[in-house]
């Protein structure tokens, strides 16, 4: 042993006997033992020299290992600053997107930015940093070193964020500061999300926007219990666009429950270590599980991220330095709490997109939202007549419709069929001869109207004729594709 280990174990053992009694000094090539009987006033004076002492219970006494840590390198503030201005700007992107959804307004556009800045990134932002900010304020009251919040900017994303954490620098000390330090953030962050929540709503009811018809390749989400609870109090129409607050309240809630799982280092892995010892590594473990079989039988994938970055921070949650001390009456109530808001909050598929699906169906004027395959219309020798049907964009997208008819002549017949008008709601469009294109939100009806020119009819009377009327179509997020069913339409010339 040199002289400068030779102090440090006198140092160590002087700051040690100033505060009870010490019978037996060892040295072994991890730490240094000691028995003691108070504990926490050792931890405050020997962490800050780099000396990290830890409480056990060994041969029926209780003892403190002592070991020293090895100097550890964080990165400056400056990251911080830059983290949270990155995150400021995916999120920036992300509102936009969210107020164009919600108001029809380009995202690009000024009103659109500075509206998603107010309405989704500014709660947002406030729901994460109060969040972070909770532990980081409770570690300074235990005197553990913690790192500013860190922002994780999700680009391209409709969140915008990944959520954000702080770096806990010293071992948490004992099972009172892992659930104290690790359920403050959760329960800061939900009493946050709550009012933006509500004011999310009351703007929704306000100013109700309807749902857009073409929901195939957009995203929806599933409301957690506690946020049905909250709509109760502020009722909304029925098939309306979250307003961005009322999906920032949403993203908050989410937060809250992801971040209080019962697994690894997650704020609700400490509070399960706290509460049930080195026997939550069980139910970490399960969690695990559980997020894996999520991830793979769910359309949520994120499960599977989620599941690889506890992996990747560790499952099995390390105990504290001091692992004897029981909780009190207060700290199993906070629990309970904890568990509770993970029930109100957790939902097993927070996020799906809508399968897009692209479909035309050709149904008869008399009855409206009956398929119809083929038709029969009677047209007068040397006359000329029309008759109608519907075409309706029975997808979940907006599709582009092209019809086209066999031919502009039945036979030698000269009996001529022709497309005639298009008809939108109020508005007519253009056709050819023989095809025309128009474009049908999802659920929206043309009424196609055809004509027959028996003027130069050579055929006899009585006779049938038959012809038919294919669909095109090209729906957004899908390839094109002709419709398998045509209309077949049977001419009678009297």
């Amino acid at each position: 042993m040199d002289s400068d280990a030779g102090k440090d174990i006198e140092y160590v053992r002087g700051v040690v006997a100033q505060r009870f009694p010490v019978y037996d000094t060892r040295v072994t090539p991890q730490a240094v033992q000691f028995l003691e009987a108070k504990f926490e006033d050792l931890r405050k004076e020997l962490v800050p020299k780099n000396f990290i002492p830890f409480l056990t219970r060994e041969g029926g006494e209780h003892t403190i290992l002592v070991q020293r840590r090895l100097p550890q390198r964080f990165v400056g503030w400056h990251m911080n600053l830059v983290l949270l201005g990155l995150t400021i700007a995916t999120t920036m992107w992300a509102g936009a997107a969210s107020w164009e959804g919600y108001s029809k307004v380009p995202w690009t556009s000024p009103e659109a930015i500075a509206m998603g800045t107010l309405t989704f990134t500014l709660p947002l932002m406030a729901i994460l940093g109060i969040h972070e900010m909770g532990h980081y304020v409770m570690a300074k009251r235990y005197q553990v070193h913690a790192s500013l919040p860190f922002f994780i900017p999700a680009p391209g994303t409709i969140l915008g964020t990944f959520g954000a954490m702080i770096s806990i620098r010293d071992p948490l000390p004992n099972r009172k500061a892992l659930v104290d330090i690790g359920a403050a953030g959760p329960i800061l962050g939900l009493l946050t999300a709550i009012p933006v929540t509500l004011v999310g709503l009351l703007l929704m009811s306000v100013d109700p926007r309807p749902v857009p018809p073409n929901l195939g390749g957009s995203y929806s989400i599933q409301l957690p219990f506690l946020y049905q609870i909250l709509a109760l109090f502020i009722p909304i129409p029925q098939d309306t666009v979250l307003h961005p607050t009322a999906f920032a309240g949403w993203v908050g809630l989410f937060v809250t429950a992801l971040n209080l799982l019962p697994a690894g280092q997650l704020d609700g892995g400490h509070v399960a270590r706290a509460v049930l010892g080195e026997r939550s590594k069980y139910l970490s473990w399960a969690a695990l599980i559980a997020m894996l079989a999520l991830g793979t039988l769910t359309v949520f994938g994120g499960w599977l991220i989620i599941a690889l970055f506890i992996l990747l921070l560790g499952a099995r949650h390390p105990p504290p330095l001091n692992d004897l001390t029981k909780l009190d009456g207060k700290r199993h109530g906070l629990a309970a709490v904890v568990l509770v808001v993970v029930l109100l909050s957790f939902v097993a598929i927070p996020m799906q997109i809508i399968p897009p699906e692209g479909g035309v169906q050709f149904e008869d004027v008399n009855a409206p939202g009956t398929p119809v395959q083929a038709l029969t219309t009677n047209v007068s020798r040397g006359n000329t007549t029309s008759f109608s049907f519907l075409v309706n964009n029975t997808g979940n997208v907006l599709t582009n419709i092209t019809l086209s008819t066999d031919s502009l002549d039945i036979g030698n017949a000269r009996l001529r069929v022709s497309l005639g008008e298009v008809r939108i709601g109020n508005r007519t469009v253009a056709v050819n001869a023989n095809d025309t294109y128009f474009i049908l939100n999802s659920s929206e009806v043309a009424r196609v109207t055809m004509v027959l020119n028996a003027t130069g009819y050579t055929g006899g009377l009585g006779q049938n004729w038959t012809f038919q009327v294919r669909a095109r179509i090209d729906p957004d997020y899908l390839e094109p594709y002709d419709f398998p069913q045509p209309l077949r339409i049977t001419m009678r010339v009297e």
